[in-house]
């Protein structure tokens, strides 16, 4: 009998230490970001299976296994599912984008717009960068930056039309914009289960590139009518100052554009600056340039007495240009010389209060006398 204990009792401690060793592990294998709006936690992987909930944007999880395309994950508040691999963003990505966040949060807003369809924010210009996240259609965004991107077809971002067909490359937006869902979406099946952010109560700030093609600006009327009649794809507009009459206050503009298809190497090519006629009740061009290439930020301010300023880069220039809006006039502030004025605006020819230098006889300079009156005749005094 003792001879027995002496063998199960060292047989019995062998097995609890293998049975401790191969016990099942909840170390996760690397950690990750929720990419998407929403995305569904499920109880398996099986075709019958439960949802236990809803990840929203930003959400960290832990990776615990991987099958096929298929994420097994552990929530914050420590609720174990199964989601899919394709919407979680590793450490590494999440940091670039909060990078690319704190940088595109110093630029001033160049233009404001809405998606036409459902966009993909990238991390850089190109369409195989990786994703950050999947705009909706009609989603806000501030544009801040331009750069431009060779023009590849890619499975999550096929097009019906408006393919650039003559280039090979494609305007991309640095923007900034809203992760958020709309309340309703993503509900809930389980009461008692609060692992998951509820519908509508997240709005995080997100940065990112996305195709210019896919973003409708929100011009206001003045500069879409004005743009449209001068043939130019506005890219930026600015409200510089408000003129006020009889009918109320007017916003005049400062327009950044360009002519021609995308993929040109200057972030604009001419600048236009409309302001309010108050005696002809409409908006008029008081500026133009179309000899520039220009890069974006373009930054507008005031001077101490209040006048409008904008100034930007020129490509292969060092400094700045720096103009000065003055009542209807703009003005270069380096040296202080008049624009040149728009085509629609013939200059006014400068009257004179007293006789013009032009219509008086020059003083101080003898007349010219007859040749005869020169000539001495013989015999003559």
């Amino acid at each position: 009998m003792k001879r027995k204990l002496l063998v199960a009792v060292p047989l019995l401690c062998v097995v609890a230490l293998l049975a401790w060793i191969l016990r099942p592990k909840h170390e996760s294998l690397s950690d990750a970001y929720i990419s998407e709006r929403s995305v569904t936690l499920w109880s398996s992987i099986a075709q019958v299976r439960e949802q236990l909930g809803v990840l929203l944007y930003g959400d960290h999880v832990d990776v615990l296994a991987r099958h096929n395309e298929n994420v097994k994950v552990r929530t914050a508040a420590g609720v174990v599912g199964w989601v899919d691999g394709r919407y979680l963003m590793d450490p590494d990505l999440w940091q670039r984008s909060a990078k690319l966040l704190k940088q595109a949060s110093t630029i001033p807003v160049q233009a404001r717009g809405r998606t036409k369809v459902p966009t993909n924010l990238r991390v850089k210009p190109g369409r195989n960068e990786p994703r950050l996240y999947q705009f909706a259609r009609n989603a806000p965004l501030e544009i801040v930056g331009r750069a431009t991107a060779d023009w590849v077809q890619v499975s999550d971002e096929k097009e019906t039309a408006g393919e650039p067909s003559e280039t090979k490359k494609e305007d991309w937006f640095l923007i900034r914009g809203t992760a958020t869902r709309p309340p309703g979406e993503g509900v809930v099946r389980n009461s008692a289960i609060t692992n998951t952010t509820q519908p509508g109560d997240q709005s995080i700030p997100i940065a990112g590139w996305v195709i210019a093609r896919f973003v409708s600006l929100d011009l206001p009327d003045a500069v879409r009518e004005g743009t449209e009649s001068a043939n130019v794809r506005p890219l930026a507009w600015f409200e510089l100052n408000r003129v006020t009459d009889g009918e109320g206050e007017h916003p005049q503009y400062l327009v950044a554009g360009a002519r021609g298809p995308e993929g040109l190497p200057c972030d604009f090519t001419t600048l236009r600056v409309f302001t309010w006629n108050a005696r002809k009740t409409r908006y008029e061009t008081a500026f133009i340039d179309n000899n520039l290439c220009g890069t974006f930020p373009i930054r507008v301010g005031k001077d101490p007495k209040g006048q409008p300023e904008f100034r930007f880069h020129l490509v292969g220039e060092k400094g700045e240009r720096d103009y000065r809006l003055i009542q209807t006039v703009v003005r270069r502030i380096k040296d202080e010389t008049p624009a040149a004025p728009s085509k629609s605006e013939k200059p006014v020819p400068k009257r004179c209060s007293a006789p013009c230098p032009s219509r008086r006889k020059r003083q101080g300079k003898p007349q010219r006398q007859p040749i005869s009156s020169r000539l001495r005749l013989p015999g003559s005094q």
